[in-house]
C-alpha cells in the first residue's frame, strides 16, 4: 500500500498520541522506531518488520497490531517495541 499520504501525520495508542510519522521514519516517544518506505515496508536496521497491506491493517512480526485511520495516522493496538 502507498503510504505517503501519511508522512507528517501521528501515531496514536488507541486514543495516545504517542509519535509521529516523519518522511520514511516511523518515531515513537521521541525515538526513531523503524524506517518506512514509500510502499510501506518497515524496517530495523535493514532488517523488514512488517507492512502496512491494501486495506491499511498494520502487520509486525506476522501479527495485526494496528491501522491506518481515516485521516492518515497509525493506530496501534499494542506498541510492538520488542525491536529484538
Amino acid at each position: 500500500m502507498l503510504i505517503i499520504d501519511c508522512f507528517g501525520h501521528n501515531i496514536y495508542l488507541d486514543k495516545e498520541l504517542v509519535g509521529y510519522i516523519g518522511e520514511n521514519e516511523l518515531y515513537i516517544r521521541g525515538t526513531k522506531f523503524a524506517s518506512i518506505t514509500d510502499d510501506g515496508v518497515m524496517s530495523i536496521l535493514n532488517r523488514e518488520i512488517g507492512y502496512i497491506d491494501d486495506d491499511g491493517s498494520i502487520i509486525i512480526n506476522g501479527n495485526e497490531v494496528g491501522y491506518i485511520d481515516g485521516n492518515n495516522n497509525f493506530v496501534f493496538f499494542k506498541l510492538p517495541l520488542n525491536n529484538g
